[in-house]
C-alpha cells in the first residue's frame, strides 16, 4: 500500500525543512511548497520531494501544491498575509478533503495582542479547525532557541549576551525538535486529532542560565546584557529584519519580560511524541557556533561589527507601529499582551 502524498508549506524553512526532510527519509512522497528555488529548494529535490514555487496567498499556486496531497503542515513565516493565506489554504483542504493537517500556531495567539499576527494566527486556527472532515492537530510552540541565539556572534566576539529579556524564563525548544513532532504526526497521525501539542526544551531558563550555558560552549566569559528593546529593535533593523517582523517581536519580547514562555513549562510533548528526549540549550548552542562563521572569535569580525553597531544605534529605528494594526479595535482596553489577559491565562493553564 502506497503511502500518503503530504504538502509542506515554507519548506524551505528553519520547521519546514527537517519536517520535509524526515518524510523523505520514511519514504512518504513530498510536496515541498517554497517562495524560491534556491540551494534549499535543490536539497530537497535531491532528496526526492516535489518542489512548488508560488506565494502561500495565491491561489492558484495552492492549487497546484495540493494535487495529489492527503496531508498537510501548515506553515506561514512571520510576515504579512498569515490570515489570508489561512483563507486560501482552508478553502483548497476544504476541496480536496484532506486527511490531516498539522498546524503551526503560537502559544501566545489571543484575539485581542497587541501584534496583528498573533491576533491573525489565532483566527487562522479557528478557520483551519472548521474542515469538515480533516484531522487537524495544533503545534502551539513558544519562543524558539532560534531567536536567542541570533545575538550569538556579539555573544562570541565581546563576551555579551545581549537580549531584551529582563528576568523573564522559557524552556526554549530546538527547530529540530518542532520538527520531529511535527514530522512524527504527519506520519503517524492516529490519536492526534483535535489535540494542541507544545514543543519545549528540557528545563526552564533564566537569560542568565543561557549566558552560564555559552560560557562553557564559546569557552569564554559570556555576560547577560539585559538591552532594551529600542535598542535591540534597531540592531535587528540594522540587521535586515522588516519593520512588520520588528513590530510582532517587540510584543513578544513583553510577553517573555512578563513570563507568558513559563506557563505550563517544560512539557514532555517532544519525548511523548518522538520517543526521544527534547535537545537541551548547550546542545543547541553548540550546533548553531559550528555553523556561524561569526561565532569564531577574530579581530576582523570584532571591527566589522564595533563599527556597524553604532550606526545601527544611531540611525532612524524601524516604524512598528503601523504594523501592529491597533485602529482595528474600537477601544485601546481591548488591546492586552497575553501574560497580562485572564482569559488567556486561564485557557493556558488548562494546556
Amino acid at each position: 500500500m502506497s503511502k500518503p502524498r503530504i504538502l509542506v508549506m515554507t519548506a524551505a524553512g528553519k520547521t519546514g525543512m527537517p519536517v520535509a526532510l524526515q518524510l523523505l527519509s520514511e519514504g512518504f512522497p513530498v510536496t515541498a511548497f517554497v517562495r524560491r528555488e534556491d540551494q534549499r529548494s535543490e536539497r530537497l529535490k535531491a532528496k526526492g520531494a516535489d518542489i512548488v514555487t508560488g506565494s502561500i496567498t495565491d491561489i492558484n499556486d495552492m492549487k497546484q501544491a495540493m494535487v495529489g496531497v492527503e496531508r498537510a503542515y501548515f506553515c506561514t513565516p512571520l510576515a504579512e498575509g498569515n490570515l489570508k493565506a489561512a483563507a486560501v489554504f482552508a478553502a483548497v483542504a476544504a476541496e480536496h478533503k484532506l486527511e490531516s493537517v498539522v498546524v503551526m500556531s503560537q502559544w501566545l495567539a489571543n484575539p485581542n495582542h497587541p501584534s496583528v499576527h498573533t491576533r491573525e494566527v489565532w483566527l487562522a486556527d479557528r478557520l483551519i479547525s472548521l474542515l469538515p472532515v480533516t484531522a487537524i492537530t495544533f503545534i502551539n510552540v513558544g519562543f524558539f532557541a532560534d531567536n536567542d541565539l541570533q545575538p550569538l556572534m556579539f555573544a562570541a566576539q565581546f563576551g555579551m549576551l545581549m537580549l531584551p529579556y529582563g528576568n523573564g524564563l522559557n524552556a526554549a525548544p530546538s527547530n529540530e525538535d518542532i520538527a520531529a513532532v511535527v514530522a512524527e504526526i504527519l506520519a503517524r497521525p492516529d490519536g492526534h486529532a483535535g489535540k494542541t501539542y507544545r514543543p519545549t526544551g528540557p528545563e526552564l531558563l533564566s537569560p542568565y542560565d543561557m549566558a552560564a550555558m555559552l560560557t562553557r560552549v564559546l569557552g569564554h566569559r559570556v555576560r547577560y546584557i539585559n538591552t532594551p528593546i529600542w535598542i535591540f529593535s534597531k540592531v535587528m533593523h540594522g540587521l535586515g529584519f522588516s519593520d512588520y517582523n520588528i513590530a510582532q517581536f517587540e510584543q513578544y519580547l513583553l510577553d517573555y519580560q512578563n513570563n507568558a514562555f513559563a506557563l505550563n513549562s517544560p512539557t514532555d510533548v517532544v519525548r511523548h511524541i518522538t520517543g526521544r528526549e527534547p535537545e537541551d540549550f548547550e546542545t543547541i548552542a553548540r550546533r548553531y557556533v559550528e555553523l556561524m562563521p561569526q561565532a569564531k572569535r577574530s579581530l576582523k569580525t570584532q571591527l566589522q561589527l564595533m563599527v556597524m553597531l553604532p550606526i545601527w544605534i544611531l540611525s532612524r529605528g524601524p516604524k512598528t507601529l503601523p504594523y501592529l494594526a491597533k485602529t482595528e479595535f474600537s477601544s485601546e482596553e481591548h488591546v492586552m499582551l497575553s501574560a497580562r489577559s485572564a482569559e488567556w491565562n486561564k485557557a493556558h493553564e488548562l494546556l
